[in-house]
Protein backbone atom coordinates (compact mmCIF):
# COMPACT_ATOMS: atom_id res chain seq x y z
CA UNK A 1 0.00 0.00 0.00
CA UNK A 2 2.94 2.35 -0.97
CA UNK A 3 1.93 6.11 -1.78
CA UNK A 4 -1.67 4.82 -1.71
CA UNK A 5 -2.63 8.46 -1.28
CA UNK A 6 -1.37 9.15 -4.62
CA UNK A 7 -4.15 6.65 -6.12
CA UNK A 8 -6.77 9.16 -4.46
CA UNK A 9 -8.57 11.99 -5.94
CA UNK A 10 -10.60 14.75 -4.04
CA UNK A 11 -14.12 16.19 -4.26
CA UNK A 12 -14.89 19.33 -2.87
CA UNK A 13 -18.18 22.08 -2.41
CA UNK A 14 -18.69 25.53 -0.79
CA UNK A 15 -21.50 25.52 1.07
CA UNK A 16 -23.23 28.87 1.97
CA UNK A 17 -25.40 29.93 4.99
CA UNK A 18 -26.38 33.62 5.67
CA UNK A 19 -23.26 35.10 7.69
CA UNK A 20 -20.76 31.75 6.84
CA UNK A 21 -18.86 30.18 3.81
CA UNK A 22 -17.94 26.72 4.65
CA UNK A 23 -15.45 24.90 2.63
CA UNK A 24 -15.85 21.07 2.16
CA UNK A 25 -13.06 18.45 1.01
CA UNK A 26 -13.30 14.69 0.96
CA UNK A 27 -10.68 12.06 -0.11
CA UNK A 28 -12.15 10.31 -3.39
CA UNK A 29 -11.03 6.46 -4.07
CA UNK A 30 -13.83 5.86 -6.91
CA UNK A 31 -15.06 7.77 -9.65
CA UNK A 32 -17.07 7.51 -12.83
CA UNK A 33 -18.09 11.15 -15.11
CA UNK A 34 -19.17 11.52 -18.35
CA UNK A 35 -16.56 14.96 -19.59
CA UNK A 36 -18.67 17.73 -20.04
CA UNK A 37 -19.18 18.97 -23.89
CA UNK A 38 -17.91 22.11 -23.90
CA UNK A 39 -14.56 23.27 -22.58
CA UNK A 40 -15.71 25.10 -19.60
CA UNK A 41 -18.82 23.03 -19.02
CA UNK A 42 -20.15 21.19 -16.09
CA UNK A 43 -19.23 17.17 -16.58
CA UNK A 44 -22.18 14.40 -15.16
CA UNK A 45 -20.67 12.63 -12.79
CA UNK A 46 -22.19 8.80 -11.98
CA UNK A 47 -20.01 7.70 -9.49
CA UNK A 48 -18.59 8.83 -6.86
CA UNK A 49 -17.03 6.98 -3.94
CA UNK A 50 -15.23 9.11 -0.68
CA UNK A 51 -14.44 8.56 2.74
CA UNK A 52 -14.51 11.35 5.51
CA UNK A 53 -15.70 12.13 9.26
CA UNK A 54 -18.95 11.93 10.35
CA UNK A 55 -19.28 15.65 9.96
CA UNK A 56 -17.85 15.39 6.15
CA UNK A 57 -19.53 12.42 5.20
CA UNK A 58 -23.04 14.17 6.33
CA UNK A 59 -22.33 17.32 4.56
CA UNK A 60 -21.77 14.83 1.36
CA UNK A 61 -25.06 13.42 2.13
CA UNK A 62 -26.57 16.60 1.87
CA UNK A 63 -24.86 18.21 -1.10
CA UNK A 64 -25.68 15.09 -3.22
CA UNK A 65 -29.53 15.09 -2.50
CA UNK A 66 -29.19 18.83 -3.14
CA UNK A 67 -28.01 18.29 -6.57
CA UNK A 68 -24.68 20.42 -5.27
CA UNK A 69 -21.83 21.51 -8.14
CA UNK A 70 -18.47 19.34 -7.12
CA UNK A 71 -15.29 20.34 -7.56
CA UNK A 72 -13.32 16.85 -8.87
CA UNK A 73 -9.38 16.76 -8.57
CA UNK A 74 -7.88 13.46 -10.16
CA UNK A 75 -4.26 12.34 -10.11
CA UNK A 76 -3.27 13.43 -14.18
CA UNK A 77 -6.27 15.54 -14.98
CA UNK A 78 -7.01 18.87 -14.59
CA UNK A 79 -9.61 20.22 -12.19
CA UNK A 80 -13.11 19.74 -13.23
CA UNK A 81 -16.04 20.80 -11.94
CA UNK A 82 -18.93 18.15 -11.99
CA UNK A 83 -22.84 17.27 -10.52
CA UNK A 84 -24.57 13.90 -10.05
CA UNK A 85 -28.05 15.77 -11.11
CA UNK A 86 -30.83 15.17 -9.67
CA UNK A 87 -32.42 12.12 -7.84
CA UNK A 88 -29.09 10.97 -7.11
CA UNK A 89 -29.03 7.77 -4.77
CA UNK A 90 -26.55 7.57 -1.84
CA UNK A 91 -25.32 4.85 0.24
CA UNK A 92 -23.49 5.00 3.48
CA UNK A 93 -20.82 2.76 5.45
CA UNK A 94 -17.86 2.62 7.76
CA UNK A 95 -14.48 1.06 7.55
CA UNK A 96 -12.63 0.12 10.66
CA UNK A 97 -8.77 0.61 10.33
CA UNK A 98 -6.35 -1.05 12.07
CA UNK A 99 -5.25 1.94 14.65
CA UNK A 100 -7.71 3.85 14.63
CA UNK A 101 -10.40 3.86 17.90
CA UNK A 102 -13.08 5.30 14.93
CA UNK A 103 -14.15 4.09 12.11
CA UNK A 104 -13.93 6.17 8.47
CA UNK A 105 -17.04 7.22 7.33
CA UNK A 106 -17.64 5.96 3.63
CA UNK A 107 -20.32 7.17 1.32
CA UNK A 108 -20.76 5.62 -2.20
CA UNK A 109 -23.27 8.51 -4.72
CA UNK A 110 -24.77 7.43 -8.05
CA UNK A 111 -26.52 9.23 -10.26
CA UNK A 112 -30.14 8.24 -11.64
CA UNK A 113 -29.35 7.07 -14.92
CA UNK A 114 -26.78 5.00 -13.12
CA UNK A 115 -28.77 3.38 -10.61
CA UNK A 116 -31.27 2.75 -13.53
CA UNK A 117 -28.44 0.23 -14.85
CA UNK A 118 -29.17 -2.15 -12.89
CA UNK A 119 -31.08 -5.73 -13.50
CA UNK A 120 -34.39 -5.24 -14.63
CA UNK A 121 -34.34 -1.60 -14.25
CA UNK A 122 -35.49 0.73 -17.19
CA UNK A 123 -35.55 -1.81 -20.09
CA UNK A 124 -36.75 0.72 -21.84
CA UNK A 125 -33.29 2.85 -21.94
CA UNK A 126 -30.66 3.12 -24.64
CA UNK A 127 -27.80 4.04 -22.15
CA UNK A 128 -25.95 1.82 -19.84
CA UNK A 129 -23.02 3.43 -17.77
CA UNK A 130 -20.14 0.21 -16.72
CA UNK A 131 -17.35 0.68 -14.38
CA UNK A 132 -15.41 -1.81 -16.52
CA UNK A 133 -14.99 -1.76 -20.38
CA UNK A 134 -13.78 -5.72 -20.10
CA UNK A 135 -15.79 -7.60 -22.91
CA UNK A 136 -17.19 -10.33 -20.83
CA UNK A 137 -18.26 -7.92 -18.20
CA UNK A 138 -19.65 -5.41 -20.75
CA UNK A 139 -21.88 -8.24 -21.98
CA UNK A 140 -22.84 -9.46 -18.70
CA UNK A 141 -23.99 -6.56 -17.63
CA UNK A 142 -25.96 -5.20 -20.72
CA UNK A 143 -27.84 -8.94 -20.99
CA UNK A 144 -28.63 -9.00 -16.96
CA UNK A 145 -30.03 -4.79 -17.58
CA UNK A 146 -32.38 -6.19 -20.80
CA UNK A 147 -32.74 -9.66 -20.22
CA UNK A 148 -30.95 -10.99 -23.04
CA UNK A 149 -30.22 -14.77 -23.81
CA UNK A 150 -26.30 -15.09 -24.47
CA UNK A 151 -23.47 -16.76 -23.49
CA UNK A 152 -19.84 -15.34 -22.14
CA UNK A 153 -18.43 -16.79 -25.51
CA UNK A 154 -20.25 -14.23 -27.29
CA UNK A 155 -18.01 -11.36 -25.16
CA UNK A 156 -15.92 -10.75 -28.19
CA UNK A 157 -18.31 -10.28 -31.10
CA UNK A 158 -20.75 -8.00 -28.83
CA UNK A 159 -17.67 -5.63 -27.76
CA UNK A 160 -16.72 -5.95 -31.37
CA UNK A 161 -20.18 -4.81 -32.80
CA UNK A 162 -20.06 -1.69 -30.20
CA UNK A 163 -16.66 -0.71 -31.28
CA UNK A 164 -17.50 -1.13 -35.29
CA UNK A 165 -21.54 0.98 -34.53
CA UNK A 166 -19.71 3.30 -32.55
CA UNK A 167 -21.68 2.62 -29.58
CA UNK A 168 -19.64 2.20 -26.97
CA UNK A 169 -17.30 5.27 -25.16
CA UNK A 170 -14.69 5.37 -22.91
CA UNK A 171 -15.65 7.58 -19.29
CA UNK A 172 -13.76 9.35 -17.21
CA UNK A 173 -12.63 6.99 -14.31
CA UNK A 174 -10.54 6.84 -11.37
CA UNK A 175 -9.86 3.36 -9.94
CA UNK A 176 -11.84 1.48 -12.73
CA UNK A 177 -12.34 2.06 -16.71
CA UNK A 178 -15.49 2.83 -16.86
CA UNK A 179 -17.52 2.87 -20.43
CA UNK A 180 -21.17 3.91 -21.32
CA UNK A 181 -23.09 1.42 -23.92
CA UNK A 182 -25.73 2.65 -26.27
CA UNK A 183 -28.35 0.74 -27.53
CA UNK A 184 -32.03 -0.37 -26.56
CA UNK A 185 -33.19 -3.99 -25.82
CA UNK A 186 -34.65 -4.12 -29.41
CA UNK A 187 -31.18 -3.34 -30.78
CA UNK A 188 -29.15 -5.76 -28.84
CA UNK A 189 -31.56 -9.05 -30.01
CA UNK A 190 -31.77 -7.42 -33.84
CA UNK A 191 -27.87 -7.59 -33.33
CA UNK A 192 -28.16 -11.49 -31.90
CA UNK A 193 -30.36 -12.60 -34.63
CA UNK A 194 -28.35 -11.57 -37.49
CA UNK A 195 -25.32 -12.37 -35.48
CA UNK A 196 -26.93 -16.36 -35.48
CA UNK A 197 -28.16 -16.31 -39.06
CA UNK A 198 -24.19 -14.80 -40.50
CA UNK A 199 -22.96 -18.02 -38.14
CA UNK A 200 -20.85 -15.04 -36.05
CA UNK A 201 -21.96 -16.96 -33.00
CA UNK A 202 -23.40 -20.52 -32.08
CA UNK A 203 -25.89 -20.92 -29.77
CA UNK A 204 -24.37 -23.75 -27.31
CA UNK A 205 -25.51 -27.18 -27.91
CA UNK A 206 -25.65 -28.36 -24.53
CA UNK A 207 -28.12 -26.81 -22.18
CA UNK A 208 -27.84 -26.10 -18.45
CA UNK A 209 -26.23 -23.58 -16.13
CA UNK A 210 -23.67 -20.43 -17.40
CA UNK A 211 -20.79 -19.69 -15.15
CA UNK A 212 -20.07 -16.02 -15.69
CA UNK A 213 -16.65 -15.09 -14.12
CA UNK A 214 -16.71 -11.86 -12.18
CA UNK A 215 -14.39 -10.07 -9.63
CA UNK A 216 -15.87 -9.60 -6.50
CA UNK A 217 -14.20 -6.00 -6.17
CA UNK A 218 -12.51 -3.80 -7.47
CA UNK A 219 -9.15 -4.57 -6.98
CA UNK A 220 -9.42 -7.52 -8.91
CA UNK A 221 -9.69 -7.97 -13.14
CA UNK A 222 -13.53 -7.32 -13.30
CA UNK A 223 -14.09 -10.10 -15.80
CA UNK A 224 -12.43 -12.51 -18.42
CA UNK A 225 -12.89 -14.84 -21.35
CA UNK A 226 -13.51 -18.13 -20.87
CA UNK A 227 -9.81 -19.86 -21.25
CA UNK A 228 -8.44 -16.21 -21.06
CA UNK A 229 -5.90 -15.99 -18.32
CA UNK A 230 -6.57 -12.89 -15.64
CA UNK A 231 -4.93 -9.89 -17.24
CA UNK A 232 -3.16 -9.05 -13.95
CA UNK A 233 -2.11 -11.37 -10.45
CA UNK A 234 -5.00 -11.55 -8.35
CA UNK A 235 -4.79 -9.27 -5.19
CA UNK A 236 -3.51 -11.25 -1.45
CA UNK A 237 -6.93 -12.67 -0.38
CA UNK A 238 -8.97 -11.61 -2.89
CA UNK A 239 -11.62 -14.46 -3.75
CA UNK A 240 -13.19 -14.97 -7.28
CA UNK A 241 -16.82 -14.67 -8.07
CA UNK A 242 -18.58 -16.97 -10.40
CA UNK A 243 -22.50 -16.27 -10.78
CA UNK A 244 -24.14 -19.31 -12.69
CA UNK A 245 -27.04 -18.39 -14.93
CA UNK A 246 -29.54 -20.47 -16.19
CA UNK A 247 -29.37 -20.61 -19.93
CA UNK A 248 -32.04 -19.01 -22.19
CA UNK A 249 -33.28 -20.65 -25.09
CA UNK A 250 -33.82 -18.37 -28.15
Amino acid sequence: MRNAHERFGTVGFTKRAKDTTTQIRVYMDRLIAEPAKEERGTAGAHLISVVGSDAEIAAMWAAVTEGALFQIRIPGSAPFAATLGLEAQCHRGSVMLAGRKRPVRHLVALSAEMSKTRPGADREGNRTVLCSDHPTFVLYRVARRFGLPVVPEWAPWFIGELERRKAIQPLLGLGCSPVVVRGSKETFLCWIGKALKAGSIRIPEENGTISWKLASNFREPLAFLPGETERMPPQAGAAEASEEVPCRSF
